[in-house]
């Protein structure tokens, strides 16, 4: 063997010797990537488990993702979170009621409190922090008022329970849903109640109706008034379940100063409390209105606009009737009566009122008539 061939075997031989180094390395450093992320996932999902079981079975706060807390009282605090809602005592941070969805009757007077879990209805005494009544048999309660509380069973028969839990009261009226959504609640020893008929009417503490169930609705209001609702109309009943307002408005509104009412025709007037007119008209909001009294550039359709001393007055302020006004007069009595949409002076002494939203702000558009400044009708 020459000394030229040796030399070409040492160097193959180093060639193999290095590539099988190289290999085994890349192999090596693989196998340390590998089992440095098992260990990392297996340290990962450990500490996970860890966490979860100390979150909970020790701290019992595996389920504290809430979207907010209210206070009870100066004890206890709401905390909601869904199906996993609860109760802490601010005191001891101990859950005193757990798994609930919600609570009612917070800020309320009456220490018994209303909750739902698993479908059913209990009560919760906010001052022992102890529940009253088990959520176990109620498919649907209501929180307590005047020392009484509707519920119900599954055959849908409203009772009213005390605060120990016994029924005070069992008529057997049928459970309808309220058409003011405020629940079964006393008021002035007066609770609505909807009868065979399918009318409401209000039953006092024994069960007994005080108001024969002849309306559509009745609401609680200001002054322990109520109003009622008949075939659309709106009327008010005192303090003594007496009528001191007719149910035929389109509006009716107790305020602390008398009652408001909004007529068919949309004028509405003040009453005092007894049904005696106060004020024969009023208005919720005015508008000034402006006319073109002199041309600037007609080619820019620029115009000098003077101040009317008529204005749109406007008689509703609720976003359930539609916005209706009339002309005012100088002397802020009105001219016509809120019939129109919108209202825009031409000059002194001509408007153009509108009837429909297409002409509303807009001279010219939409179904409109002219008025003078008496309000009678000169022309379309």
């Amino acid at each position: 063997m020459t000394k030229k061939m040796f030399s070409k075997m040492r160097i193959m031989r180093m060639y193999v010797k290095w590539k099988t180094d190289i290999f085994a390395g890349i192999l090596g450093l693989l196998g340390i990537v590998i089992l440095a992320i098992g260990l990392y996932y297996v340290g990962f999902w450990g500490v996970y488990g860890i966490k979860y079981c100390y979150h909970a079975y020790v701290l019992d706060d595996l389920h504290d993702m809430y979207n907010y807390n209210l206070s009870i009282n100066g004890d206890y605090r709401f905390y909601e979170n869904g199906p996993h809602s609860y109760v802490m005592q601010n005191r001891t941070k101990k859950k005193v009621l757990k798994n609930i969805n919600w609570l009612s009757g917070i800020g309320k007077e009456d220490s018994l409190m209303c909750f739902a879990q698993n479908g059913f209805r209990g009560y919760f005494n906010q001052n022992t922090g102890l529940v009253a009544i088990p959520a176990d048999r109620y498919r649907k309660a209501w929180v307590f008022s005047e020392g009484l509380a509707a519920v119900m069973e599954q055959d849908s028969i409203l009772k009213f329970i005390d605060p120990t839990g016994d029924v005070v009261i069992d008529k057997k009226f049928r459970y309808a849903s309220l058409p003011d959504q405020q629940g079964y609640l006393f008021k002035n020893g007066y609770c609505p109640v909807r009868g065979d008929n399918h009318k409401w009417g209000l039953i006092d503490r024994t069960g007994k109706w005080a108001v024969i169930p002849e309306y559509d609705n009745i609401i609680p209001t200001r002054k322990d008034y109520w109003v009622v609702d008949s075939n659309g109309k709106k009327g008010v009943l005192n303090d003594l379940l007496e009528v001191v307002v007719n149910p035929s408005y389109k509006r009716v509104l107790v305020a602390d100063y008398g009652i408001e009412v909004l007529k068919e025709d949309y004028t509405r007037q003040l009453m005092s409390f007894d049904g005696v007119i106060l004020k024969g008209f009023m208005y919720t909001d005015v508008r000034d209105l402006y006319y073109k009294s002199k041309v600037v550039d007609p080619d820019l359709e620029e115009y000098e606009w003077e101040l009317s001393p008529y204005k749109a007055y406007q008689t509703t302020y609720t976003s359930q009737d539609s916005i209706k006004v009339g002309l005012l007069g100088p002397d802020g009595l009105p001219i016509t009566p809120p019939i129109y949409t919108s209202i825009e002076a031409l000059n002194a002494n001509c408007f153009r009122c509108f009837y429909d939203e297409s002409g509303h702000y807009y001279e010219g558009e939409g179904l409109s008539v002219l008025i003078n400044k008496k309000g009678l009708v000169i022309g379309k």
